[in-house]
């Protein structure tokens, strides 16, 4: 059995349709009774509405960047002061997930999706009708604030109607969503801008806001856990208490650092996440005036890393599953019985560390890929092999966020939301501050150090995490979280 099963586990698609079948074995449950009281059909429609909410935060963010130096001239604001356009939407897209994550916890998921949709479309409405550099800063923190409630909501919406060996799968779809955000916004937002302005590339984004904001309110059932098990009779895992007033504290949930495992995952998470912001911020940059393009080429232009996170997502998401279930027939394989080793491993035996086993596949490749950017463009080379390496960029960051995200919500499985809010927290205040920084350091070191300066410091994150990698089981044993 240990040597016939893992070949079958293997040998399934890696896209949506996995999802509806279900899996060989269960890492957790109870005979009989099913995780999740919704059809396989119902589920994959929850997942795709998930990854279509989760597209706003990122799209509304990288569709402005083709139009800001039209927007800095159409309001007569200075360079310098242009910026905090997209600074403010980033700390606004650092703290409100947050509020949201804690909310969504407490009073499930479906009523957060339908008011931040609400908040989103207001906020994309003011942007557009916005004539002054405040009014728009204004509006792009109450467009951030809406936008931003799924970057928590919709992991713990995966974790509601999945088990465990098949998150990682759904997890690699729902990401999908966020990680295609830097690449589609500049193509979409450059035509756009070009064509009909850069007021326009609001309006859209207030339509798709009211598009999504209908999907919750008719479509979308009710997924949390709790509120789910009261209505339906579903296992009795993963089911979150009700949260008191003193315990739903987002300042709390910040402190979950203070655990070495999460400290150490965070840290991950932000460097990458802020190298790869990054680089899609300075992308336009360089095609305009290094390449020559126009607005809407140069948005042409995002496709490579797009077409590499929807690969690196997929496979990501689905090998971290192979990862656990091996591990689980591992664990079978010692023991006496098949009552025993199912006792074993539904018992969560498994250590959440196995699906960190493949992360250095997808953070090899993404260093790799982001030191040859910055020298690519210090030294003026070809355009062909710049866009390729940044296919590999969006590969291997995408790889590496479905390692790490579904680690986290595997050792806080009844908070999901919220430890996902907290390390959206995290990876987007770095990204701020790298942001915000990233002009000056090409001013005065060029793309080449620029990027190995990040290079660098992804590097030594990496180094660190390999601590959780192999002694993360013992760190939760002795200084917690524990399963």
């Amino acid at each position: 059995m240990a040597n016939t099963v893992p070949e079958t586990v293997a040998s399934q698609s890696l896209d949506i349709k996995s999802l509806s079948e279900e899996p060989h074995i269960e890492l957790t449950g109870q005979a009989g009774v099913p995780y999740s009281p919704f059809s396989a059909r119902t589920r994959a429609m929850i997942v795709i509405i998930t990854a279509l909410t989760g597209l706003v935060s990122p799209l509304s963010a990288n569709m402005y960047y083709p139009s800001i130096q039209k927007v800095r001239d159409d309001l007569h604001a200075t360079q310098s002061s242009i910026t905090w356009t997209v600074t403010a939407y980033i700390i606004a897209m650092a703290v409100f997930p947050l509020i949201w994550s804690n909310l969504a916890d407490q009073f499930g998921r479906r009523p957060i999706y339908a008011l931040s949709m609400l908040v989103y479309t207001c906020g994309s409405m003011g942007c557009a009708l916005s004539h002054s550099l405040t009014a728009l800063i204004a509006s792009r923190v109450v467009q951030s604030a809406g936008a931003s409630a799924v970057q928590g909501a919709g992991a713990g919406t995966i974790s509601d109607i999945y088990p465990r060996e098949k998150r990682g799968t759904a997890l690699g779809i729902y990401y999908l969503g966020p990680l295609l955000g830097p690449c589609l916004g500049p193509l979409i937002g450059g035509y756009i801008g070009q064509s009909a302005g850069w007021r326009w590339v609001f309006w859209v984004l207030a339509i798709w806001g009211g598009i999504m904001l209908l999907l919750a309110v008719f479509v979308l059932p009710e997924t949390h856990r709790r509120l789910v098990a009261a209505k339906h009779t579903i296992e009795q895992v993963n089911i979150p208490p009700p949260l008191s007033l003193k315990s739903n504290n987002p300042l709390l949930d910040i402190a979950t650092v203070r655990y070495p495992v999460v400290a150490l995952t965070m840290l991950h998470f932000a460097m990458i996440f802020g190298a790869y912001f990054t680089n899609a911020t300075g992308l336009p940059l360089a095609f305009e005036n290094i390449y020559g393009l126009s607005q809407g080429i140069s948005g042409v232009c995002f496709l490579p890393s797009g077409v590499g996170c929807i690969i690196g997502s997929l496979t990501g998401g689905r090998i971290t599953d192979i990862l656990l279930l091996r591990r689980g027939f591992a664990l079978q394989a010692k023991t006496e019985s098949k009552s025993e080793a199912g006792l074993a491993v539904g018992s969560a035996k498994v250590p959440a560390e196995a699906r960190l086993g493949a992360m250095w596949v997808g953070t090899g490749l993404f260093l790799c890929a982001l030191i040859a950017s910055g020298w690519i463009l210090e030294h003026q080379l070809a355009l062909a092999g710049f866009l390729a390496v940044q296919f590999f960029i969006g590969a291997g960051m995408a790889f590496t966020f479905q390692c790490l995200g579904g680690y986290l919500i595997d050792i806080f499985p009844t908070s999901s939301a919220r430890i996902t809010g907290v390390q959206n927290f995290w990876r987007s205040a770095w990204a701020a501050t790298i942001v915000q920084l990233f002009p000056t350091m090409l001013e005065n070191i060029g793309w080449g150090w620029s990027y190995s300066i990040m290079f660098f410091i992804t590097l030594s994150s990496f180094a660190l995490i390999q601590v959780v990698v192999f002694r993360g089981s013992t760190l939760r044993q002795n200084y917690g979280p524990v399963e």
